[in-house]
């Protein structure tokens, strides 16, 4: 049933810290709301839901707009949803989605004794952005990957496109400190002849599971890292040589990603 009005304004408090989502109500009789939501997904076309971390799951009533198969074990949603129609209790929504951006997992871990060193042949732009890699729980994590392709002139043509590109991690265990797991990002393109042409910079999320990494670094070190640091081989365009090419690093506090998920769950 619906709740009465104090207790769904605590109920809602608590969907606003763990959804994103945002009231707007205004006095109106509007009881429309937005929302954004980190999500597993499961189903198909047509029978899609999506689940929160915290273990929320959201129904879109709009199946329609998710018009071909997702091919991605996460995403991140964007979408409306009606106030008046949360229950109290239930960890269940049914919302309008306005945005799906599928996040696909990237190429299987390695370790570094293990690298292929003909592999790389074109380098990244950034893995940070503006919000930095981004963790699910203690092993998956989404990385923001910001790379150069060629200029395309429709939405199939840059498809095509970026159907070339592919990631790889290899961990390196002994890379850093007693403390520092070293994973080594590496970008590799199916038709290198062209990154000189590659000038236009795009992003997009892949997801990566730490799991081999961490099991290696522990049976090693004896303890979990406190700071993951992701290498890669820096471009500012998509040219693969020595004069465009930095190594780079960007580290993590991993401890407080830690902390912050076993406080979540007590």
């Amino acid at each position: 049933m619906i709740m009465k009005k104090t207790g769904l304004a605590v109920f809602f408090a608590a969907l606003m810290s763990v959804l994103g989502l945002t009231s707007c109500l205004n006095g109106d009789g509007d009881t429309s709301g937005v929302g954004q939501a980190w999500v597993k997904v499961s189903g198909f076309p047509g029978f899609y839901t999506f689940t929160t971390a915290d273990g929320y799951t959201i129904n879109p009533t709009n199946q329609s707009v998710l018009t071909s198969e997702l091919g991605a074990d996460y995403a991140y949603l964007i979408y409306q949803y009606d106030e008046t129609s949360l229950v109290e209790g239930s960890k269940e929504m049914n919302v309008a989605l306005t945005g799906c951006m599928p996040i696909k997992t990237a190429n299987a871990y390695s370790s570094v004794e293990q690298m292929d060193s003909l592999y790389a042949n074109a380098p990244l732009s950034s893995v940070s952005e503006q919000t930095g890699p981004l963790f699910w729980d203690k092993e998956n994590v989404f990385v923001p990957i910001s790379y150069y392709i060629t200029q395309t002139s429709d939405d199939t043509a840059k498809n095509t496109e970026l159907n070339k590109h592919n990631f790889q991690i290899y961990y390196d265990v002994n890379g850093g400190s007693d403390t520092e797991l070293v994973l080594k990002l590496r970008h590799n393109v199916a038709d290198p002849d062209n990154n000189s042409k590659r000038l236009v910079s795009v992003w997009e999320y892949k997801h990566f599971n730490l799991a081999q990494a961490l099991n290696a670094f522990s049976m090693a070190k004896g303890r979990q890292p406190s700071t993951i640091s992701i290498e890669y081989e820096k471009g500012y365009s998509g040219d693969y040589t020595a004069g465009n090419i930095q190594l780079t690093k960007h580290s993590i506090d991993y401890q407080s990603i830690l902390d912050a998920l076993n406080s979540s769950q007590k």
